[in-house]
């Protein structure tokens, strides 16, 4: 759906609109601005990077697991690039401070993957949502979320992106499908495009769903209203309560790595020896 509006613009901007008009392509003069204005959004997307390592009742959990190489880059890397590469240019990762230091030993400033990066000191671990939180007045428009220890080239971040703006929710998860164990991860009970409720690591008897969160998300700054530290415990229950939280189901393997073990499926399923 288009909606007419009217604006006053410079004469000499105006004549650079109408350069690129091609009746081919672009044919007027509205068709030029929107195209103008969807590349401007391409250039300016924002994401972070969710790169805490506070344990979580693993013993044989890997502390810094962004640093391990899967098929010659490290799993930081990886997402750097996978981020770029969908147009995401500005990219925040959060973090401790000894965390961010291994980091921006591996990818620097981010300009050898074309990408402004800024490194977000967490001083004190509360959780996902106060982790989030510190970008409060630096982020005012739509934005992706993921977290460190994923392995998401499978992924296409522009049309969980689209859906999300489509959609007009507070928050978009990815879910999927995949044989994993319950408890693991946040469940997700699904309608179409709308999460009826998240359940955070369920005991696997009281696991209503197999449809789980995949641990990438877009959100729109409003999110950062919402009470809680904990995104998984707190802010997506209430969302879902609220029905202000979407869902796009993904078929693409979860391939994340928490230990060792992970690690060696990764592996598998990617048929690297």
């Amino acid at each position: 759906m288009k909606e007419k509006i009217s604006i006053t613009i410079n004469e000499k901007i105006l004549r650079d609109i109408d350069s690129i008009v091609d009746n081919i392509f672009i044919r007027n003069r509205s068709q030029a601005i929107e195209y103008l204005i969807k590349e401007a959004f391409k250039e300016s997307k924002t994401a972070v990077i969710l790169a805490g390592n506070k344990p979580q009742n693993l013993e044989n959990r890997i502390k810094n697991r962004y640093s391990l190489k899967v098929n010659h880059l490290t799993i930081i890397e990886k997402a750097i690039k996978k981020l770029s590469d969908s147009g995401f240019k500005t990219i925040y990762i959060i973090a401790p401070h000894e965390t961010l230091t291994h980091i921006f030993k591996i990818i620097r400033d981010g300009s050898d993957y074309n990408v402004k990066i800024e490194f977000v000191n967490e001083e004190v671990q509360e959780g996902s949502a106060s982790a989030l939180k510190l970008l409060k007045e630096k982020i005012k428009t739509t934005f992706l979320v993921v977290h460190c220890d994923l392995i998401f080239d499978e992924i296409n971040l522009l049309e969980l992106w689209q859906q999300h703006l489509q959609e007009k929710m507070v928050v978009t998860i990815l879910v999927c499908s995949d044989l994993v164990p319950s408890g693991i991860f946040g469940h997700v009970n699904l309608d179409k495009n709308k999460v009826l409720s998240f359940v955070e690591k369920p005991a696997p008897k009281k696991a209503k769903t197999s449809i789980f969160f995949w641990g990438v998300f877009v959100a729109e700054p409003e999110i950062f209203r919402y009470s809680g530290k904990s995104l998984e415990y707190d802010v997506f229950p209430e969302l879902a309560k609220r029905r202000l939280l979407g869902g796009q189901m993904t078929g693409a393997s979860h391939l994340h790595v928490h230990t060792r073990e992970d690690l060696a499926k990764v592996k598998r399923k990617l048929k690297i020896k």
